[in-house]
């Protein structure tokens, strides 16, 4: 999973791995991703110093079930941001596909399992789709978009589920949240599936050179004859399916569904990905990085539980978290004269 990002769309699928060097060696200040490596080493010492229960297999486990979901959603976030976008609705599209695939679980149908999880996924395609639409086609401005149907698609979440809670999935739903293979939480794996596909479409192929090359300059992009409005659609697309994963995981893993699933996540999304060093202004992403950024997160807020600190801190530092990386992007990029607007 290595960093990525273009100078030029390339012309032929031979071509369509760029030079992965050229945007760091421009814009130096865009640290890689594995400087997050020491801070989270340091981290998991502080805390096992203090409560050495979280070297305990079951625990670490534990922060691998959790951090799952935002490893997929920051997948997707990260997509998105690197062709100059942005996703507030994820954490709606969770509860909405959540929500979805709960009602035909409870439905009786034949292939419920299967049949559950396509609509999962195809609610959350949907919701992309249209962000899409209206980005690419209307020209509302991503956060603008993404602000709207934060909302609406939470609404729609309630039509669908209305205020009741859904429990008791049969058993092979439930085993992709709380399953294991070979010891391994089935959330984790999934995760790190998804995370592993994700790097290979950014680095190694042509959707992923076209998608950072629109990010990075997309002037010069249409220039080259990308027809930039396809690939940022369907970064939209695979974020709000990737939104549909999470929210098919979590109620697997919490084996009940609400509407009220996914508050907060989009924030929570984000922070991941800016703090793993994809660049908030698009043109350069890293997938390692969002996966280092899920575990410096869930690291720090599995350790604030063993160490009994209250809810609202964690909510605190999640916040804090976002804010302190933005602000580090930000002064990077305008110390080197890189273009934010």
């Amino acid at each position: 999973m290595s960093d990525h990002a273009p100078t030029a769309p390339p012309s032929t699928p031979a071509k369509a791995t760029p030079n992965r060097l050229g945007f760091l060696e421009r814009n130096p200040g865009l640290r890689s991703p594995l400087g997050l490596v020491i801070p989270l080493l340091l981290l998991m010492v502080v805390i096992t110093l203090v409560n050495p229960v979280f070297l305990e297999t079951r625990n670490l486990f534990n922060v691998l079930r959790q951090i799952s979901v935002f490893v997929v959603l920051g997948t997707g976030m990260t997509v998105v941001m690197a062709s100059k976008g942005i996703d507030l609705s994820v954490g709606s599209t969770v509860a909405l596909s959540a929500s979805t695939t709960a009602i035909v679980l409870e439905s009786g149908v034949a292939m419920s399992v299967p049949l559950g999880i396509a609509a999962g996924l195809a609610a959350g395609a949907a919701v992309g789709a249209v962000n899409g639409l209206f980005i690419t086609v209307l020209k509302v401005p991503p956060l603008i978009t993404t602000l709207g149907t934060l909302t609406a698609v939470r609404g729609a979440a309630y039509l669908v589920m209305g205020p009741n809670q859904l429990r008791g999935f049969p058993d092979a739903f439930v085993f992709l949240g709380q399953g294991r293979v070979f010891g391994i939480p089935m959330p984790g794996i999934i995760a790190l599936v998804v995370v592993a596909l994700g790097a290979y479409v950014m680095n190694r192929t042509r959707f992923g050179a076209y998608v950072l090359a629109i990010g990075g300059e997309r002037s010069a992009a249409v220039r080259a004859g990308v027809r930039a409005w396809r690939y940022e659609w369907a970064a939209y697309v695979i974020s709000g399916t990737l939104a549909g994963l999470a929210g098919i995981m979590l109620a697997a893993r919490l084996d009940a569904a609400q509407a009220v699933l996914g508050q907060m996540m989009e924030l929570h999304a984000i922070a991941v990905v800016v703090l793993g060093g994809t660049f908030l202004f698009g043109g350069y992403a890293t997938l390692l990085g969002t996966l280092l950024g899920a575990m410096f997160l869930g690291v720090a807020e599995n350790g604030l539980v063993l160490m009994r600190v209250p809810f609202y801190w964690q909510q605190l530092v999640i916040g804090l978290t976002l804010v302190i990386a933005v602000a580090i992007q930000l002064y990077r990029a305008r110390r080197q004269g890189l273009a934010t607007s």
